[in-house]
C-alpha cells in the first residue's frame, strides 16, 4: 500500500508572492504569483515531534528562506523541487515569520480556529535582494541562522528580481 494516498490526505499547500514597492496596502504591486508549493517528506516526521506528549522540539513553523539556486535548471525555469529536499540549493535570506493567521473555508481571516493556516512575512527593501527562485519555510529549532531547523515546505519559481526599490510578501496557506 501506497504511504500517498487520497485516503489519507497530506496537508497542501499554496503561496501568494507579492513584489511591490512601499507598504503592501498601497497596492503598487511589480509582480505577484499564486502557486501551489510541495510539502516536504520531512514535514510527515516535523509534524510527529510536535505532536508527541513531551516532546520539547522548539516551536512550528517559525522562518522563512528565500534562495537563488536554480539547480540544473535557469533562472526562468529553475530546477523542480524535490519532496527530498531539506535546505535551500543556494540560500540568501532568512526571516521570522511576522503573522500567523486562521482562515475559514472562504479564505477569509478568523479568530476561530481551524485547519488552514496562513503564515505570512514580508522581506523589506534592505532584505533578501538578489535573483529569488527559491523558498521555504522551516521550524522546530529554527532560528534566524541560514539553513537551521526542520524544513516543512519548498517551492522553485520563475526569478523574482528582488532589489532595493521594492519589499517582497509571502503569504503561505496550509491546509491540514
Amino acid at each position: 500500500m501506497s504511504r500517498y494516498n487520497d485516503a489519507y490526505p497530506l496537508p497542501a499547500g499554496f503561496v501568494s508572492v507579492l513584489l511591490h514597492k512601499g507598504p503592501l496596502a498601497d497596492k503598487q504591486i511589480a509582480e505577484e504569483l499564486h502557486i501551489k508549493n510541495l510539502i516536504v517528506a520531512n514535514a510527515s516526521k516535523f509534524m510527529a515531534k510536535r505532536m508527541r506528549p513531551g516532546a520539547n522540539w522548539g516551536a512550528g513553523i517559525t522562518h522563512l528562506e528565500v534562495g537563488t539556486g536554480v539547480g540544473d535548471g535557469t533562472p526562468s525555469n529553475p530546477q523542480a523541487p524535490s519532496s527530498a529536499q531539506t535546505v535551500l540549493r543556494s540560500p540568501l535570506a532568512r526571516k521570522g515569520i511576522t503573522s500567523w493567521t486562521y482562515l475559514d473555508a472562504s479564505g477569509q481571516a478568523t479568530n476561530n480556529e481551524t485547519n488552514i493556516l496562513q503564515l505570512t512575512t514580508t522581506f523589506l527593501e534592505s532584505e533578501a535582494n538578489g535573483a529569488i527562485v527559491e523558498m521555504g519555510m522551516f521550524g522546530g529549532d529554527a532560528s534566524n541562522t541560514i539553513g537551521s531547523g526542520c524544513m516543512f515546505n519548498y517551492k522553485t519559481v520563475p526569478v523574482i528580481n528582488k532589489t532595493s526599490e521594492y519589499q517582497l510578501t509571502f503569504a503561505w496557506r496550509l491546509t491540514f
